[in-house]
């Protein structure tokens, strides 16, 4: 499964409200739409940080978690991914 393609179930996230929820899932594919590699994200809230944070695990032990606020802007969440896929 690729980054782009991320089903429901990853989403691990019972609070955070389903709209940002949704924003939040379409900024990390869109980050993540330019590999070609199967990466997988899981989105989950960060209660001790206030915020949510996605880990991103791929090919050849890749594991990364980006962090961010909830009510980030999508396109900077999307950048963030793409910039931590390509490190």
């Amino acid at each position: 499964m690729r980054l782009d393609e991320l089903p429901p179930g990853r989403v691990l996230a019972p609070l955070i409200p389903a709209t940002r929820r949704e924003r939040i899932e379409t900024a990390v594919e869109a980050g993540g739409r330019h590999v070609n590699e199967q990466y997988e994200g899981w989105i989950a809230a960060d209660p001790f940080r206030g915020g949510v944070r996605v880990l991103i695990t791929g090919p050849q032990g890749f594991e990364r978690a980006v962090l961010f606020a909830l009510d980030e802007d999508p396109a900077v969440i999307a950048e963030r991914v793409r910039e931590t896929i390509d490190e």
